[in-house]
């Protein structure tokens, strides 16, 4: 069978203003034809290292050259092991959005996972009953093409993750000696120093003019004016020492 093509009082401030976006989510589709009773070249399925259940696989299964229709109360599990040694499965009894059948067909997802290694290796396909046995089998060969950078975090990277991510990230605030609320944060992101990212560069830059600001109200209160999004709590102890709580959002 020959393979298709890929068919104090706190006050909260509003984040910065960010450019409209119109994002159209996608899928891609490619159409296998696979054979459960002749021995057939391997199926290739191409990949870019780090694409995340943007790409599915249709899997059309044939039986002595006539078609098989799974059930739709079929189980399909599928898994594999990475060049790296890491093995995943998916299986549509614990994630059918991301395995399940349709039309007689099994679609399958490609995760981040999946894709986060690059190289080629085999994944198989069981088709289960409740029981667990094993009504048919077969193999798909993952290629996944290497990218341009090795992490996949700022390859991939959104203002709102890494924005959240430096949220999340909190580990201390202090005072400095000039007075100014300084925040210290671990954002796990990966960057190594010396690197360039726009969007680390954006959030680093909209963090320190926005993050906290003060000022004196008409009743000569300290008001703090923060991001909703850092979840930050201004509070005083019982002796007047301010307190910063975070990752309360």
């Amino acid at each position: 069978m020959a393979n298709r093509k890929v068919k104090a009082a706190v006050q909260t401030a509003e984040e910065p203003a960010q450019e409209a976006l119109v994002a159209k989510s996608f899928t891609v589709f490619q159409d296998v034809e696979l054979s459960f009773t002749e021995n057939l070249i391997p199926t290739h399925i191409p990949v870019k290292q780090y694409d995340n259940q943007a790409r599915k696989v249709r899997c059309r299964l044939y039986q002595n050259s006539l078609e098989y229709k799974v059930s739709t109360d079929t189980i399909v599990s599928y898994s594999a092991t990475r060049p790296d040694g890491a093995v995943f499965q998916y299986s549509s009894e614990t994630r059918p959005d991301l395995v399940f059948v349709d039309d007689g067909a099994v679609i399958l997802t490609v995760t981040s996972f999946m894709s986060e290694v690059y190289g080629r290796f085999p994944i198989d396909i069981y088709l289960l009953s409740d029981e667990g046995d094993v009504i048919g089998s077969f193999s798909l060969v993952l290629n996944v093409a290497r990218a341009a950078v090795k992490n996949g975090k700022i390859a991939t990277l959104t203002y709102k993750q890494a924005l959240d991510a430096a949220a999340k990230g909190i580990l201390e605030f202090l005072i400095t000696d000039d007075g100014y609320l300084v925040m210290r944060s671990d954002d796990k992101l990966g960057l190594a120093q010396g690197s360039v990212s726009s969007t680390i560069d954006k959030v680093a830059k909209d963090i320190a003019e926005g993050l906290v600001t003060s000022s004196i109200d008409m009743d000569g209160h300290l008001v703090f004016t923060t991001w909703d999004a850092l979840g930050l709590i201004f509070e005083m102890d019982d002796e007047g020492h301010l307190i910063v709580r975070y990752n309360e959002a």
